[in-house]
């Protein structure tokens, strides 16, 4: 019996020093491509930083740091595919905007965004403000704070305490319920996974998916497309200004 405790005492020992071991690899990885990048070896940055994506792991921080490699290997499309990845984790990353912004300019479409409505831009900014987790943590806080407000209407006994929770109560359940119904949307945008880069140099957007239909317009590499809809091979999209149209599944990256 020693004896077996000894050797499940040994094992035990050796499968926490590998999960020790592989907790640090993907560190490692990123440590080691910070300093490839940092050298100007932007290619052996790229593979330590693929590593860490095949392992399993995503940040903001890796991927903006996979979209300077590519930015700075001149592969603009890849380095806006990763900053778009960034900014999905963290959308309020000014240097992730700046750098996107950049990386854009070597676009060769300049597409003119259907102008929105002043509610809607309203929206879409406050969403932009968090990611989902920092959504989630916001609707956590909410929910803290309505359920103490809620607690003090029914148990003050002061008719001023019991005012104080009702009025502040209220907007701490509006900011709940928003906090929620974001986190919630961003989550699923990124499994989603509902647009996408274009990587094919010159691609025709086709009226459906079929190389014989006719062709609507065209794009280049670089360009961001929402997804609309999807077959085994194609994708349907629209662009910035509102146009759609069908391209093969393969002239685009989604993310």
């Amino acid at each position: 019996m020693k004896r077996i405790a000894s050797i499940v005492i040994v094992m035990g020992l050796m499968v926490s020093s590998i999960a020790m071991a592989q907790s640090e690899m993907p560190l490692t990885w990123f440590e080691e491509g910070n300093a490839a990048y940092n050298e100007g070896n932007y290619e052996q940055a790229l593979e330590h930083y693929g590593k860490i994506v095949d392992f399993g792991l995503e940040s903001a921080e890796l991927y903006y740091n996979m979209g300077n490699a590519y930015y700075k290997s001149k592969a603009y499309p890849m380095a806006i595919l990763y900053y778009e990845k960034a900014l999905k984790l963290d959308p309020g990353n000014a240097d992730l905007k700046t750098n996107l912004e950049i990386a854009n300019l070597a676009v060769a479409d300049k597409i003119e965004p259907i102008p929105q409505p002043f509610y809607e831009r309203w929206w879409n900014r406050l969403k932009a403000m968090a990611s989902a987790d920092g959504w989630a943590w916001v609707s956590i806080v909410a929910f803290a704070l309505t359920l103490l407000c809620l607690f003090v209407f029914l148990m003050a006994r002061r008719t001023g305490l019991r005012k104080l929770g009702f009025f502040v109560g209220l907007p701490m359940l509006v900011a709940l319920a928003l906090s929620v119904a974001f986190a919630w949307g961003k989550q699923a945008e990124l499994k989603h996974q509902g647009e996408a880069i274009i990587m094919t140099p010159t691609v025709t957007v086709m009226s459906s998916p079929s190389e014989t239909s006719v062709d609507l317009f065209v794009l280049h590499e670089g360009a961001k497309v929402s997804i609309l809809d999807r077959t085994a091979d194609w994708n349907k999209v629209r662009i910035a200004d509102g146009s759609e149209g069908w391209l093969p599944a393969s002239d685009m990256i989604a993310f």
